[in-house]
């Protein structure tokens, strides 16, 4: 696990100082497709930005318009197609602010997604308050009667199966947890039987009967942001699915302000068990860096499904099964 995190570091510093130089040609290729926006112009500034743990990334400046680019190696293209698709999907529902695609495009060696920059401030009351009211409303959004999307998707570097289904427990106990723990074991990590685990996450939902809303997917701190004109969001891992999960992917993190949960109760309460529901919804995300970063993630997993099992096994009145 330790020798593949590596590699992939290095892979991507290689990958950052090859598209760095000035005569790499994904420049050029970025900037024919920038031409069919804003008309001919040069790219004039470019900045690396921080992060970027799943892509490169810069902001640079095409004529007079700020343009925020990703990149990756040329087989990652439809993992950008279907970003462009859920940003355009999100956008569609006029509920929340997400940035506008520009373009999708690639050349010999690299693809990319060109995206409008909106400099991020951090979330602020008033703001968080906002996007908690956006985030109810777009929950809200269409009558959907199946949990799943029209695709598969990505939950950051990780494939994220979306089959339609009409039952929620079934839906996240095989296509969420099942799935999670198939790659875990691929990788030789293993939390015990698979089978129980998702037959007790299938337990545990059993009763619980959520209508379909349309989810970010991954929302946690890193993925919402201020902007002078209000609140906004991105990378997302969009399906239909439980508005609880959304929820409970901010509850991870203790550094948003409460206020984005006063405003969601403001416009749709969050219905009664929340609570109880909410460890089970998170040992999703929590398998999932497991999976990709290991790590300290890997104990707090392991932690977390011994919990699930231990709440199980307590109200069935009996052991945890070894």
């Amino acid at each position: 696990m330790r020798r593949r995190r590596l590699c992939a570091v290095l892979t991507r510093y290689n990958r950052i100082q090859a598209a760095n130089k000035e005569d790499n040609p994904m420049w050029s290729a970025i900037s024919r497709l920038l031409s069919e926006q804003f008309g001919d112009a040069d790219i004039t500034q470019r900045h690396e930005l921080p992060g970027g743990d799943v892509h490169p990334a810069w902001l640079i400046r095409y004529g007079e318009q700020d343009v925020f680019v990703k990149c990756n190696s040329r087989d990652k293209v439809s993992l950008f197609s279907w970003e462009a698709d859920q940003l355009a999907l999100l956008r569609r529902t006029q509920t929340v602010r997400v940035p506008e695609v520009y373009g999708v495009g690639s050349d010999r060696d690299y693809s990319f997604l060109l995206l409008e920059y909106i400099k991020p401030q951090p979330l602020d009351a008033h703001s968080a308050l906002q996007l908690g009211q956006q985030l109810a409303h777009l929950h809200q959004w269409s009558e959907q009667p199946q949990f799943g999307l029209d695709f598969d998707n990505n939950l950051t570097t990780t494939p994220q199966p979306n089959s339609w289904l009409r039952r929620w427990s079934v839906f996240f106990a095989e296509q969420r947890i099942g799935w999670q723990l198939q790659i875990a074991a691929e990788k030789g990590i293993l939390y015990g039987n698979a089978e129980l685990i998702v037959d007790c996450v299938q337990r545990t939902l059993a009763s619980h009967h959520p209508q379909p809303s349309l989810l970010h997917g991954d929302l946690w701190p890193a993925n919402c942001a201020a902007s002078q004109n209000g609140p906004w969001i991105f990378d997302p891992a969009c399906y239909w699915g439980d508005r609880e999960c959304d929820l409970a992917m901010l509850s991870w993190f203790n550094d948003l302000p409460r206020e984005i949960f006063d405003g969601y109760n403001q416009v749709w309460p969050l219905p009664d068990g929340f609570s109880q529901r909410q460890p089970v919804y998170q040992l999703y995300y929590l398998l999932n860096r497991a999976n990709v970063f290991g790590g300290n993630w890997l104990g707090a997993a392991q932690f977390a499904v011994g919990q699930l099992l231990d709440d199980d096994a307590l109200a069935a009145g009996q052991a945890k099964p070894a």
